[in-house]
């Protein structure tokens, strides 16, 4: 099952939890247009506050006692109940509904609606609390109830946490799916290689460089799988040696990328070397060549990754051998 497969699932686990626990006739989760199909993408934005507004809502997850509902629903944001909610970011509570359940959107038949009550999901933001008032909306869910009695004030408490559930779902899903696997993608690296140059100082980081040297003769000696399995147990290794605010990413082209202290450079760079020993085999020698560079932008840039990897690699510190390994400094080949 796919990580989105699996949002979605929790997602309608979630509208069951909400409509058990306000004993709603309907309860459903809105969020914004294509938000799981574009994943961290459609976050991104999001995450340096820069977010546009949504144009319209659609249906993610239902539980619903009736059987006139539209499975696949969608709104504009601004039009009716649901898309006042997600406009605005606040809660509504409609107790009498005397309004047609039509103009819900949700429903393709007449449904005797006595009350209803819809709340906003935060939109996950990197830093900032989902309960600040000031949070923009990811979604809205929404209950509703045949019986004629409006919703309690706990009941609605209750949907304004599951709300805010759905809100941490997204987040840790979408917005973080690198805290599961071991390695990040291009946008953490460069987003924890920025917190580590606010952190320590942009002259104070360091990049390491490494290339598996040996992938191609092992695939051709004993096959893709086994290079590329040698290969991910030596990029685990590395991703466990290093504390977690040092980012390591893996490039398309198989090389690797580590950013930390230039204080603890020569440490890890000799801690590299081990690992590879260690990860090589008499029958599947394992090598790596490590280059290392200094953050010498100037310092309004920040940490310009790009300026960085474009300079010498300095010279070699460590005075360390190993056979299966190799440290390059000097220019570049």
């Amino acid at each position: 099952m796919t990580l989105i497969n699996q949002v979605r699932e929790d997602l309608k686990k979630l509208a069951k939890l909400a409509a058990n626990l306000s004993e709603a006739h309907t309860s459903a989760i809105f969020l914004r247009t294509g938000l799981l199909a574009s994943g961290t993408q459609g976050l991104s934005s999001s995450e340096t506050g820069q977010s546009e507004a949504p144009q319209s809502i659609e249906l993610v997850a239902l539980q619903s006692l009736s059987t006139a509902t539209a499975r696949d629903c969608r709104m504009q944001v601004g039009s009716g109940l649901l898309g006042w909610v997600a406009q605005h970011a606040r809660p509504i509570h409609v107790a009498p509904f005397d309004l047609d359940s039509s103009t819900l959107g949700l429903y393709t038949e007449r449904e005797p609606l006595k009350s209803l009550v819809a709340v906003p999901i935060p939109m996950p933001v990197e830093g900032q609390d989902p309960r600040d008032a000031a949070a923009s909306c990811a979604g809205v869910l929404m209950c509703d109830s045949r019986k004629a009695f409006s919703f309690t004030k706990i009941q609605v408490k209750l949907l304004e946490d599951i709300a805010l559930q759905v809100s941490r779902l997204l987040f840790w899903s979408l917005c973080k799916p690198e805290t599961t696997g071991g390695e990040s993608s291009w946008e953490s690296f460069r987003f924890k290689l920025d917190q580590l140059g606010d952190a320590i100082g942009a002259d104070s980081v360091e990049i390491i460089r490494v290339t598996v040297e040996s992938f191609a003769l092992i695939e051709k000696e004993h096959g893709l799988s086994a290079a590329v399995q040698q290969s991910e147990q030596f990029v685990r290794l590395a991703q466990q040696a290093l504390p977690p605010h040092f980012p390591l990413l893996r490039l398309p082209n198989g090389e690797i990328l580590i950013a930390l202290d230039n204080m603890m450079g020569a440490f890890f760079q000799h801690k590299l070397r081990t690992l590879a020993s260690h990860v090589s085999t008499a029958s599947r020698p394992f090598s790596i060549a490590a280059m290392s560079f200094s953050a010498r932008a100037p310092r309004t840039q920040g940490v310009d990754l790009d300026f960085i990897l474009q300079q010498r690699p300095n010279p070699v510190r460590s005075s360390a051998k190993n056979t299966n390994t190799k440290a390059v400094g000097g220019t570049r080949a």
